[in-house]
């Protein structure tokens, strides 16, 4: 057996589908089949149990996971460390956000902070969360909890809690000069709304929810393309205050909702079996520090 076999189960095991992980791993799903077919040959055993697509492990396969995963561990813990030795200049840090707009000031106040680093971003689909691979591909995932599903394994800090629905609306709209508005009122009008696939939009959907009434939606979009079309009078929209604050808005005017007043919570995630470089320990306490005391309080 090799190394690349090893890899290939285990990515196989915690993943339990042969299509998907074949295209994680960048192969065809018939290389992967037979890489795993020689691998239980080799061995004398079979270790998955083939339920129509899936790919279930049985006993065998599941003590040779527990074993063979503390040894890849080790083996990438090793390899990380001595490339962490003495090349901190180089170092990249691998981040994944569900709600890019609302973390770039701080990816900003990092770069400045520690110039010698770099920043891969990612931005992350609601569908693509729980395949995130933390362990291979990225450093940390910037998210909401209520994004994520399958997170026994990571840990987690809360970056902040106090940050709340507001209402956007163009200048001259009738209620732009109120300090609060019951959201309920709003039901007749026209709303534009993040496409479905954005953390935001699910934020979007749970404060309308919570109102008690449908969004009459007119038409679904991206960050840029929403604050123009309400700037343009197109419909209005709901965001959060933190979104208002980083001036991600302009053009619009942000109205409290209440009721209901609904938070918006954003966490970082880790895998705590990722060898941590001093990169990501810096990231990750620059980060929390960032967020430690920040006001969403509107003026």
């Amino acid at each position: 057996m090799d190394l690349l076999q090893l890899r290939y189960f285990y990515a196989l095991a915690k993943n339990g589908n042969l299509t998907q992980t074949a295209k994680q791993l960048y192969i065809a799903p018939p290389a992967l089949s037979v890489s795993i077919s020689k691998l239980e040959k080799e061995l004398g055993v079979r270790m998955f149990d083939r339920v129509g697509r899936r790919m279930i492990l049985n006993p065998q396969g599941a003590t040779f996971l527990g074993r063979i995963g503390e040894v890849l561990t080790l083996l990438d813990h090793a390899v990380a460390e001595l490339k962490d030795m003495g090349q901190e200049n180089e170092e990249t840090l691998y981040i994944a956000t569900t709600s890019p707009n609302v973390f770039q000031a701080s990816f900003l106040a990092f770069m400045n902070a520690y110039p010698c680093y770099k920043i891969s971003h990612t931005w992350v689909k609601l569908d693509q969360v729980d395949k995130c691979d933390l362990q291979y591909k990225f450093d940390f995932l910037l998210a909401s909890p209520s994004d994520i599903t399958q997170s026994s394994e990571l840990q987690n800090h809360v970056l902040y809690d106090t940050d709340y629905a507001v209402l956007l609306l163009p200048p001259d709209h009738p209620f732009a000069n109120r300090k609060k508005i019951a959201l309920k009122k709003m039901e007749k009008e026209a709303f534009v709304a993040l496409s479905p696939e954005y953390s935001s939009r699910k934020f979007f959907d749970k404060v309308c929810n919570a109102a008690g009434f449908t969004p009459n939606i007119v038409l679904e979009c991206d960050y840029t393309v929403r604050s123009h079309m309400v700037s343009q009078k197109a419909g209005i929209t709901i965001a959060t205050a933190h979104t208002k604050i980083l001036n991600h808005c302009a053009g619009c005017v942000a109205v409290k909702i209440n009721p209901p007043f609904i938070r918006r919570t954003q966490a970082i995630y880790w895998d705590p079996a990722h060898y941590q470089t001093r990169a990501s320990k810096h990231f990750l306490t620059f980060v929390c520090d960032y967020f430690a005391n920040i006001s969403f309080e509107l003026t």
